[in-house]
């Protein structure tokens, strides 16, 4: 047995899941090069259901596994990764997060965002990268919006908010302490939120209006915030996309 499936064996299983391990145990070295849909075809179940088990022991989906059960035949045959290993596994990485967004979520936060109503963009620290290049590329695409990097700022603002406001909030933690007040005021006032972030058990979740689950992952390296928010960047880039296409071509 490989270390990748020992955990789901502790693991209270469905009959669907039992079944999904007892396949990838029996065919490792296919069921490494397989695509999803190959294996949902073979299994006779659904992509969600395949990828909800690779992360029920502890990935983030379907291509992740693929990468980490290629490292570990590999390890037993006692042959070492090649030096872009790192690469291999953020395009897995990448690739999973591509897949598990749906398309309703995107149409329904681009609809509010090229509405003409107040659109206040929020994020601090590292999330500040995209709040800035979503505010930006709005801008740009004559969008009028306003972009808060302080969290004190957003609260303040949340006290007298219009009601047809749209606050766009990005926090990979997600922290219920530090904008749960900002949540319920904004919930008080009626004021639209969307929720980018990476926590899918943030209890900011059932506050928002809409809201978008990446997988990046909340990563420290000696108490600094490494969070490298490559998820939330290809959301914020998909939506400024679907945004500029529905433009018309200027003269």
């Amino acid at each position: 047995m490989i270390p990748l499936l020992e955990k789901a064996h502790s693991m209270q299983l469905t009959e669907m899941e039992q079944h999904i391990l007892t396949y990838f145990e029996d065919n490792l070295s296919t069921v490494a090069f397989m695509n999803l849909e190959e294996l949902s075809h073979i299994l006779y179940t659904s992509n969600a259901t395949i990828v909800r088990f690779c992360k029920k022991i502890g990935l983030n989906g379907f291509n992740e596994f693929k990468y980490q059960l290629k490292k570990e035949l590999s390890q037993l045959k006692q042959d070492s990764f090649s030096s872009d290993d790192l690469v291999r596994q953020s395009l897995a990485t990448f690739k999973d997060n591509i897949e598990s967004l749906h398309f309703e979520d995107l149409e329904e936060i681009r609809s509010l965002l090229i509405s003409n109503r107040p659109l206040y963009i929020y994020g601090t620290g590292l999330s500040c990268t995209p709040a800035r290049y979503l505010q930006n590329a709005l801008t740009n695409l004559d969008r009028s919006c306003i972009l808060i990097e302080f969290t004190d700022l957003l609260e303040a603002i949340t006290y007298n908010i219009k009601d047809d406001a749209i606050l766009f909030i990005i926090t990979t933690h997600g922290d219920a302490d530090r904008y749960m007040q900002i949540f319920e005021n904004a919930k008080q006032r009626r004021t639209t939120v969307i929720l980018i972030t990476c926590r899918e058990d943030s209890p900011l979740l059932p506050f928002s209006s809409c809201s978008i689950v990446t997988n990046d992952k909340n990563k420290r390296y000696h108490n600094t915030d490494i969070n490298s928010r490559i998820g939330i960047l290809t959301v914020i880039q998909i939506l400024i996309e679907m945004i500029a296409n529905e433009l018309p071509v200027k003269a």
